[in-house]
């Protein structure tokens, strides 16, 4: 989708304090082999601080960045991978309560780790729509530190997963960063490789069920061999990943050497330059070592790590970033940022304050 005239008015995050690799290989969490193959250095970890707490503590951050008034919001977008609170409860409830009022329309979108990217697209369809509402605002948030998920253990070749939350102030009013496309994806095909044959009803989460990821796409990738599907598949995903990245450049007007950032999912080392081969970017040109430094941030990995670049003034006025990602579905995602100012975020780390 081509996007003009919308605007990333201002960007807040949540990170906890990190737990480093090593001390999780004296614990015997994880395999000194396996931490070393990853190349990941820490991961955050939230304790007993609740996502959606989190969540206000990065949308805080986010609206005193943009300049915006938490009257100038009509629309919260909330998202995340893992459980947020009690079942039956909606955590967008509860930043409306504490920052946002009542007038608003708020909504929780769950489009696994790339929920992101799917409310920064309803957000700007909103905006478009209602031009009477200045701004909206996306959250993500998780903390993964809870049974039936082991963050040390959440399939092969699955990163670490780390705990945090990020904001971002979407708005008509120029500032920040320019949107200038947000593509979309699906390659239903591979639905399963996410659930490997395990039964729809009942739910996992209601019987207890431990969420293994590496074994799920074990299980996918059995049977696909089994079937004669499997390199198709394969093949498949590659050249989904690769025509959505082409296509939100295109829509932005720009090619892959205008990009100086390149914004992906938190991910192994081997994994991540795969994927960054695939689409024609090094390694070196993307966010792998800041995601290294915190692990799989769920939905929250591109906001933190724009963040990062903006507070360690990696980025400058005029720079274009790639924002891309895949998730189940399998849903592929990417987008175009350009960047008009850094002073709002600049040397204003993410840290574990105002909670």
């Amino acid at each position: 989708m081509r996007i003009r005239d919308i605007y990333l008015a201002g960007i807040g995050v949540f990170l906890p304090t990190t737990q480093s690799i090593g001390s999780a290989v004296e614990q015997g969490l994880v395999p000194a082999g396996t931490a070393a193959d990853y190349g990941l250095s820490g991961v955050a970890v939230a304790g007993r601080t609740a996502a959606p707490e989190m969540a206000l503590a990065a949308a805080q951050e986010a609206l005193k960045n943009s300049g915006t008034s938490a009257e100038d919001i009509g629309l919260l977008l909330y998202t995340g991978v893992w459980h947020q609170g009690p079942d039956g409860w909606g955590p967008q409830a509860y930043l409306q309560r504490h920052l946002l009022g009542d007038d608003l329309l708020a909504i929780e979108v769950r489009n696994g780790c790339n929920g992101t990217f799917g409310a920064l697209e309803l957000a700007a369809g909103y905006l478009k729509a209602f031009p009477h509402v200045p701004a909206a605002l996306v959250t993500a948030s998780d903390n993964f530190g809870t049974p039936l998920i082991d963050r040390w253990n959440p399939g092969d070749g699955v990163a670490y997963l780390g705990d945090g939350a990020s904001a971002v102030v979407v708005s008509t009013t120029p500032g920040g960063a320019e949107l200038r496309s947000l593509c979309s994806a699906t390659f239903s095909a591979m639905e399963e490789a996410h659930r490997g044959g395990e039964p729809l009803f009942p739910p996992g989460a209601t019987t207890a069920t431990d969420l293994d990821y590496g074994a799920r796409g074990a299980a996918f990738q059995r049977a696909a061999e089994e079937d004669g599907s499997w390199v198709r598949l394969l093949l498949g995903h590659q050249r989904h990943n690769v025509v959505c990245t082409e296509q939100a450049l295109e829509e932005a007007g720009v090619t892959a050497d205008d990009i100086t950032h390149v914004l992906i999912h938190g991910m192994p080392r081997r994994a991540a330059a795969s994927y960054l081969k695939i689409l024609g970017f090094p390694l070196e040109r993307s966010t792998w070592d800041f995601s290294r430094t915190v692990g799989h941030l769920g939905a929250s990995d591109h906001m933190a790590a724009l963040h990062h670049l903006l507070a360690t003034e990696r980025l400058h006025a005029g720079d274009h970033v790639l924002l891309c990602g895949f998730s189940p579905g399998v849903t592929y995602k990417a987008a175009v940022v350009r960047v008009l100012g850094t002073d709002p975020t600049r040397k204003r780390e993410a840290q574990a304050s105002g909670v």
